[in-house]
């Protein structure tokens, strides 16, 4: 019985960090955005001073096709990421966003007047704490207490389903 028990909460920890994963992938999505990549008669307009250009003539290939194919990239569990995600308090947010992007990684600053010299930055707890201006140990618990309350409603939207009555079959 209590291996099942955390052999579910390791799964649940699972679902919560691929939910994290799901939301930062939407976050950070914003400048490949398919919205801001078409050009509108107004945008020409603007662009071009009231005017709006003459055709090169060139017609290029069609790009529908792969524009559509970018438009199916965020589906109903990326949304349900967010939506999981932003039921979360801002400071349970930003921690376990931070910890899941920066936490354990190096950044590289590079001079650009002397560009042999590199500096590397750990994103250590504490260098994450400072940039959420908290203390290393309230960043932590943060980020317990968020994925405490994701897998808390995973598990209760799990059992819901479970829970929920067999349809109808109809009789003929």
């Amino acid at each position: 019985m209590l291996n099942d028990q955390k052999k579910q909460k390791f799964i649940l920890r699972q679902q919560a960090m691929m939910c994290v994963e799901l939301y930062i992938d939407v976050a950070l999505s914003g400048n490949d955005d398919i919205a801001r990549e078409s050009r509108s008669v107004i945008g020409a307009l603007v662009d071009f001073r009231g005017e709006i250009p003459r055709s090169s003539g060139f017609s290029g290939f069609c790009k529908l096709a792969g524009k559509i194919d970018r438009m199916k990239k965020f589906g109903d569990t990326h949304l349900m990421a967010c939506y999981i995600l932003r039921s979360l308090s801002d400071r349970q947010h930003d921690a376990v966003v931070c910890n899941q992007t920066y936490r354990g990684r190096t950044k590289v600053a590079i001079d650009p007047f002397v560009p042999e010299r590199r500096i590397e930055i750990l994103w250590d707890d504490k260098r994450c704490a400072d940039t959420l201006d908290c203390t290393v140990g309230t960043f932590r618990q943060r980020i317990v207490d968020g994925y405490t309350r994701m897998e808390r409603w995973l598990s209760e939207s799990q059992e819901g389903l479970k829970k929920r009555p067999k349809p109808l079959h109809s009789q003929s």
